[in-house]
């Protein structure tokens, strides 16, 4: 996955270590299976990055990014507020909505830092007028639309991080050794890029056609 999506997630971990993309609901969620003692081995990893964690990465993050692609196709600027919102929702409690959105808004920075040229103003015109405050998903996917990347691409980008920082965290906890940890990482990438393939023409997209007046996006 040498493409630009995977280049950009690399330099921006690099810079930024709290900015895990996909990583935020899904840490916390494995964090908290960990320090209550429901994952104690790698099996029971294993578990976890099966089932709940192949769920929301493939079949409702995955989902939502390839929404906001044909949202940006359209210049459907409510359409990929909307999708923003049902992510947010989704994924975080009124405490840590502030911690999601901060997320959003450090990759729209770095990412605007690293490419001046992108035109992000249909973000900012969301967040501006507090339509929804732009998450990570949603500021993922729009980044990575912008820099020519394709749709299967942004959600292969997006599923490796959040693989890759979930397991980094559990490695350490479970005391699975780096090399293990590394080859359970590629492994389950391998398998959420060929469920994703395999099942992305079929999975629902309904949640997102709330019908609404058109406002689209200024070019």
């Amino acid at each position: 996955m040498n493409d630009k999506s995977t280049k950009l997630l690399d330099y921006v971990q690099m810079l930024d270590n709290d900015l895990s993309v996909g990583g935020f609901s899904h840490v916390f969620d494995l964090q908290t299976r960990i320090a209550e003692g429901r994952i104690q081995s790698q099996e029971e990893l294993e578990g976890f990055i099966l089932h709940p964690l192949m769920k929301h990465l493939v079949r409702q993050d995955g989902t939502a990014i390839q929404a906001i692609y044909e949202a940006a196709d359209q210049q459907d600027i409510r359409q990929i507020a909307r999708i923003d919102r049902h992510i947010l929702g989704r994924i975080v409690t009124n405490e840590d909505d502030e911690a999601a959105c901060q997320r959003g808004r450090r990759l729209l920075k770095l990412a605007q830092a690293l490419y001046p040229w992108l035109n992000l103003k249909a973000l900012d015109e969301i967040a501006h007028e507090d339509r929804s405050p732009v998450c990570l998903a949603t500021a993922h996917a729009y980044v990575n639309y912008q820099l020519g990347s394709s749709c299967d691409h942004a959600v292969y980008g997006y599923m490796q991080s959040a693989v890759c920082t979930c397991i980094q965290l559990a490695s350490r906890s479970l005391n699975i050794p780096r090399l293990d940890a590394k080859t359970l990482a590629g492994k389950w990438t391998a398998e959420m890029e060929r469920v994703w393939m395999s099942e992305k023409s079929c999975l629902p997209k309904n949640l997102f056609n709330i019908q609404e007046n058109n406002s689209h996006i200024a070019s």
